[in-house]
């Protein structure tokens, strides 16, 4: 390649229409100047990249004319690259034979030019045709080879394609985590060399990937991106492609509608660059999504157009080179005539799948030349003949199933089958003991075995026998094998297409008949959705049983013609049902009880069997749930009121009341007339059961949860008492034993003054140091008393605000500082200070000891949580009066604050980060509480992590009165 050429394909990223028009423009200069080569290395140059396009396939007649030109001119390297792009062309529609033609003469090519960028790209292309036709091992090989070449020849653009087209047969193989990793080596390949197409392809492969592990949410994102890309590069190919993978992905999601918009976008780019199995793809999906929405006459044109490529795909795949020969030869044809012959039979597609299987196994005989062929099918777990031909009489015939546990080694064969697998001598085939047994009238020698397969899938398996000698299989014999096969799922996919198309037409018709009769029952059926959905919100928003059965009462009797509707409770302790709540014609009956151990009552079968009971007459559907001795006891007369009344019901539903299969009880209606209800009746209070057992269990719930709640709150008090005990325990310990000290000294002094004073001995020194100690233990006596007594007197007054709820005017500070006091040893223990700034005259009037249980849980907060692992931590408690009517009080530390994802959650119960260390999770909720509830104000938390905190509370000076 020439200078000129290096610097076209250089921009040919960029601007790729720059490019073709300069590649176009240098072609026919070159022509001009009878420089073909160049000419030609111009027009394969400007091929790739209007492949990339999507208008490859507009270069075909200007690459059939270069590829004669070369020919007659002995330009191999230019031949072996336009045969490259036309095989190209013909892959991209769909034409795997001549494609395979063309590409399998330039690999031969390429022995004599050593030309090993055109070598690598045949060899990906035919690995390419057959993971196209389904042998994914065969393609891994092929793949496999351009990589074995690719280690000694670093081209970025040839690399990521060879990982790309590997990595898909890893993945359809099974081999997940090698297939991801071979997608982004892809990737670093196609970014190293600005390969911008690959990137994009990497990345639906690796969106296609999650699609198959489950991960809709990231297949989609990955996808998206990948078809973004594409559209960028202007890559159609694999904006279609990519779009195909993501309408499957909507699909798996429920989004039918838009799953349609996307294949038909996929649909206009296939047509585009003129790929019939993309668009064979996009019809097919189109089909089943309108016939899933209920469209049928779309559904039923996507199918037949789906049909028609199908159909075209595979006449372009088969080309007769024979067709001249014929009116000359008049012998015995050759098996690769026959195997055309049979490809290109339009009659195949006339006949039923039984003729047209037997046909296709009678000509298989004459291709491969053997003396059985027999199709298996798997059904369940085992396998059936479907077609068997051949003159000898193998001993079975079709319909014969192979059971697994009776072929146990061939049946294994048969799953683990991906290759085609030739046995030359039956002898050494793994289950050698089981196919002799099964063919044994024929005396098999050699096998061939083909996978079928039918949308990627194993179905089932073509077996080729030959009796009496051994058969050497060549290579020919596995590809003639492989196309029977081939075609054998063409028939089986067509009379699939038969069969949906004659249950699509069919369903229309019954769908419109049905849509007819349903179109009124759905009218009503809305209107009660409604008024159904109405009633559960009302329903379930009550916490309280007896508002839950009134409501219900409520609504019932107006949708449903019953004239007795009751409420069952289930007790399964004491073995009975209470019915609490009765009502006959709009009034209230007695309540009543049923005993579990009696069989004859339809509300003792519905319990036990947690099933809805439906009667239209009793005399004739009861003995479906009780015995005779239960007509006697329908209804319970101890429930009536008046004795005079009386009640005899005919139709009858029980419906059972469950949440989280846990049995509640039961819901019943009742009439005096036969067939009252319909199966709508029962579905209704079925609905209304749901949400009455929904609502009991809510109720129950709460009821819970409010004592649970009362009994911490008061174990929370009683925690917070005993700490202050503690805490004031503490303090006074200090000045007593200052007091014990003294009185101690004192003692001694006394003692020894008495002594001197008795024995003659004392000095006037004596008596002066004798007095001065008696006023120094006085005084300190004094002081330390006065000291216990304070804080006795604290004690006192905050023990009983806390364990009270006494509401007084107090002086804020000298009540803050009494709480403080509490608590000071463990502050001073810690090593921390708590400062307290607040005006001397705010009095307000309100609850003392609430408001000291709110201070007491930010200075346990500050200790625990705030300054963990800190020393020296610094407290603030301060307050302002805002207004007349508010103050405001700030309790602040510079401890490690509270992390962003957990300030939303301070107030919610039961919420700690220190669960199992001293924190139970319930005291800023209880703080909440008291501060919102009982005095009347709000409360709020600002912190950055590392920071510290800062909590706010606005009061009323006065608390307005409560209504006890």
């Amino acid at each position: 390649m020439n200078d000129i050429i290096q610097r076209i394909e250089h921009c040919s990223r960029r601007h790729p229409q720059l490019a073709i028009r300069l590649f176009l423009h240098l072609e026919q200069r070159s022509y001009q100047e009878k420089r073909l080569s160049q000419a030609l290395n111009a027009l394969a140059r400007r091929f790739f990249i209007c492949e990339r396009m999507g208008t490859g396939a507009e270069l075909n007649d200007a690459l059939y004319t270069g590829l004669q030109s070369a020919e007659q001119q002995g330009l191999t390297y230019q031949a072996g690259r336009i045969m490259l792009c036309l095989g190209r062309i013909r892959y991209t529609q769909g034409i795997y034979k001549e494609a395979i033609y063309f590409w399998t003469r330039c690999i031969d090519l390429c022995k004599i030019t050593h030309d090993t960028e055109v070598l690598i790209e045949a060899r990906i292309g035919l690995g390419q045709i057959y993971d196209a036709m389904g042998d994914w091992e065969t393609g891994a090989r092929f793949h496999q080879h351009a990589g074995d070449l690719l280690d000694t020849f670093d081209r970025p653009y040839l690399k990521s394609k060879q990982a790309i087209n590997l990595g898909v047969n890893c993945m359809q193989l099974g081999q997940l985590a090698q297939a991801k990793q071979l997608f982004q080596s892809a990737i670093e390949h196609a970014q190293r060399g600005n390969i911008a197409e690959y990137v994009a392809e990497a990345h639906w492969y690796l969106g296609t990937l999650a699609q198959q592990e489950g991960e809709l949410s990231s297949a989609s994102d990955t996808v998206g991106l990948a078809i973004r890309l594409a559209q960028a590069c202007n890559y159609p190919w694999l904006i279609s492609a990519a779009s195909n993978t993501l309408g499957e992905i909507l699909i798996a999601q429920g989004a039918e509608r838009q799953a349609i918009e996307v294949y038909l976008q996929a649909l206009q780019y296939a047509e585009k660059i003129g790929s019939r199995q993309q668009a064979a793809t996009c019809h097919q999906a189109l089909s089943s999504l309108y016939e899933t929405i209920g469209e049928a006459q779309f559904a039923l044109n996507y199918a037949r157009s789906h049909h028609l490529i199908i159909k075209e795909i595979n006449g372009l795949s088969v080309i007769d080179q024979f067709s001249e020969l014929r009116e000359y030869d008049l012998s015995k044809k050759p098996p690769v005539e026959l195997l055309l012959d049979l490809s290109s039979n339009s009659q195949l597609e006339n006949r039923n799948l039984a003729e047209a299987l037997s046909y296709v196994c009678q000509e298989a005989l004459k291709i491969l030349e053997v003396d059985t062929v027999c199709l298996w099918l798997k059904e369940k777990h085992q396998l059936r003949c479907e077609m068997i031909a051949g003159e000898q009489n193998v001993g079975f015939g079709i319909g014969k199933i192979l059971r697994q546990q009776d072929f146990l080694k061939y049946s294994q064969v048969i799953q683990n089958l991906h290759a085609p697998i030739a046995t030359h001598d039956l002898r050494i085939h793994p289950a050698a003991g089981e196919i002799a047994a099964l063919y044994l009238p024929v005396n098999l020698c050699s096998l061939l075995e083909i996978s079928v397969r039918l949308h990627g899938n194993q179905i089932g398996v073509i077996s080729f026998g030959k009796a009496g000698q051994r058969k050497n299989w060549r290579r020919e014999d596995l590809l003639f094998g492989s196309h029977i096969a081939n075609l054998i799922q063409q028939i089986l996919s067509l009379d699939e297409h038969r069969k949906a198309q004659s249950r699509l037409e069919n369903r229309v018709a019954e769908r419109t008949q049905e849509l007819q009769e349903r179109t009124e029952l759905l009218r009503t059926a809305h209107q009660n959705i409604f008024i159904l959905s109405e009633i559960g919100r009302e329903i379930t928003s009550q916490l309280d049983r007896e508002s839950i059965i009134h409501t219900l009462y409520q609504h019932v009797h107006k949708l449903m013609p019953a004239e007795f509707l009751s409420v069952g409770i289930y007790q399964a302790e004491q073995e009975l049902i209470d019915f609490p709540c009765n009502i006959l014609h709009g009034k209230n009956l007695l309540p009543y009880q049923r005993n579990l151990q009696d069989p004859d009552l339809l509300s003792v079968w519905c319990v036990q069997h947690k099933k809805a009971i439906y009667i239209n007459d009793v005399h004739e559907d009861y003995l479906h749930y009780i015995g005779i001795e239960g007509l006697e006891k329908l209804f319970a007369e101890e429930s009536l009121n008046n004795k005079e009344v009386s009640f005899a019901p005919l139709s009858i539903i029980y419906v059972p009341l469950i949440v989280k299969d846990r049995l509640l009880g039961l819901l019943s209606m009742q009439s005096e007339h036969r067939n009252a209800f319909e199966r709508m009746h029962v579905d209704m209070l079925t609905t209304l059961a749901a949400y009455t057992a929904v609502a009991f269990d809510n109720a129950d719930t709460y009821q819970q949860l409010s004592s649970a709640q009362q009994l911490l709150m008061s174990k929370e008090k009683l925690a917070a008492l005993g700490a202050l005990v503690a805490g004031i325990a503490h303090e006074i310990n200090t000045p007593l034993g200052n007091c014990l000290l003294t009185a101690t000294t004192l003692k001694e002094s006394s003692g020894k003054f008495i002594r001197q004073y008795t024995e003659g001995q004392l000095k006037r020194s004596d008596f002066t140091h004798f007095t001065s100690v008696l006023n120094e233990a006085n005084d300190m006596l004094m002081r330390n008393l006065l000291n216990a007594s304070d804080l006795v007197s604290s004690f006192k007054q905050v023990s009983v605000d806390q364990t009270s709820q006494q509401r007084r005017s107090f002086n804020l500070l000298k009540t803050s500082q009494e709480i403080v006091r509490t608590m000071q040893s463990r502050i001073n223990k810690q090593n921390h200070q708590l400062m307290i700034d607040i005006p001397e005259q705010i009095v307000i009037d309100s609850y003392p000891g609430p408001y000291g249980q709110v201070i007491t849980n930010f200075i346990n907060n500050a200790l625990l949580h705030g300054f963990e692992d800190r020393d020296a931590g610094i407290m603030r408690l301060s307050a302002e009066q805002t207004d007349r009517k508010h103050i405001k009080i700030c309790f602040s530390d510079n401890g490690n604050g509270i992390r962003e994802e957990h300030l939303r959650r301070v107030f919610d119960p039961f919420f700690t980060t220190k669960l199992g260390h001293g924190g139970s999770g319930l005291g800023l909720n209880i703080v909440h509480n008291i501060v919102t509830d009982l005095l009347g104000g709000t409360i709020s938390v600002d912190s950055k992590f590392g920071e510290g905190t800062k909590i706010t509370l606005h009061l009323p000076v006065h608390l307005p009165m409560r209504a006890d």
